[in-house]
């Protein structure tokens, strides 16, 4: 656990608060992020990467990430020093500087394990002395979920039936809509996005069928992010086919019972 260099950790809250009425935006650099959002699977590291412009040293300088507050940070190195009094609870033991290219002012912070709580905007800021300038980053955090399944859950008005897709660990919420065998979609009954302990969401979704309607039907679940889909497939018990099958005997005794009759009224002209 490190300290300002030279200051004790008190005297780094009170000159912290000093210096924001002091500071002022330095016309002598500025600096950039990255031009796209930078995306990362749950359960993987992020890299979030600022750059000092014209590039110079940022070896002794204060860099600062931080989300909504820079006085609780994500993480602050100062003079060639991690500095972890001040960070936020949730990152601490997941960060790591990439000191790399540091000498040319590009600085990169490593973020572990990425969770969910972690989706969101990022704000990179170096200090020097008086003067500062900071930029921003997107980090996009994405999860595939779990194989769909899908069950019967009983009947609805009419003779349908009820079918739910159910799926847990996807983020953020996904898109799920449901296909028959021809790839036409059909129309969700109802649709719910439930987030779990870990910021995942369990996906539930109910698609209501006639009997005599489809004859296999699909739950397609689909990542924006990923561009990645997990589907699942099941065969309607009650399908068109199968209740042709039923119906051919009745058709077959009305049909011979009609051949009766014209056979009967043919004998008695």
């Amino acid at each position: 656990m490190a300290d300002f260099p030279g200051y004790s950790l008190s005297g780094v809250v009170a000159s912290f608060f000093f210096t924001l009425l002091t500071v002022k935006q330095s016309d002598d650099f500025r600096v950039v992020g990255p031009a796209f959002p930078v995306l990362a699977k749950v359960g993987e590291d992020a890299l979030l990467t600022c750059q000092l412009l014209p590039k110079r040293t940022a070896m002794h300088m204060e860099v600062r990430w931080y989300r909504s507050e820079p006085d609780t940070p994500v993480s602050v190195r100062w003079d060639g020093a991690e500095v972890t009094e001040p960070q936020m609870e949730e990152y601490r033991g997941r960060t790591e500087w990439i000191e790399d290219s540091m000498a040319e002012g590009k600085v990169t912070l490593k973020i572990r394990r990425v969770q969910p709580s972690d989706d969101g905007q990022y704000r990179c800021r170096f200090r020097e002395e008086n003067y500062w300038g900071e930029t921003s980053a997107l980090l996009q955090v994405a999860a595939l979920g779990s194989s769909p399944n899908i069950h019967m859950e009983g009947t609805g008005e009419g003779g349908g039936v009820r079918l739910v897709c159910t799926s847990q660990g996807w983020f953020p919420k996904p898109q799920v809509y449901w296909g028959d065998i021809w790839g036409k979609r059909l129309l969700t009954f109802s649709e719910n996005h439930i987030p779990g302990e870990d910021g995942t969401f369990y996906v539930e979704d109910t698609l209501m069928v006639r009997n005599d309607s489809v004859e296999t039907v699909s739950c397609f679940i689909y990542n924006h992010l990923l561009g990645e889909a997990k589907e699942a497939t099941a065969a309607f018990p009650e399908s068109k086919m199968p209740f042709l099958w039923k119906i051919l005997p009745v058709l077959g005794l009305f049909l011979a019972i009609a051949v009766g009759l014209i056979k009967r009224r043919s004998s008695t002209k």
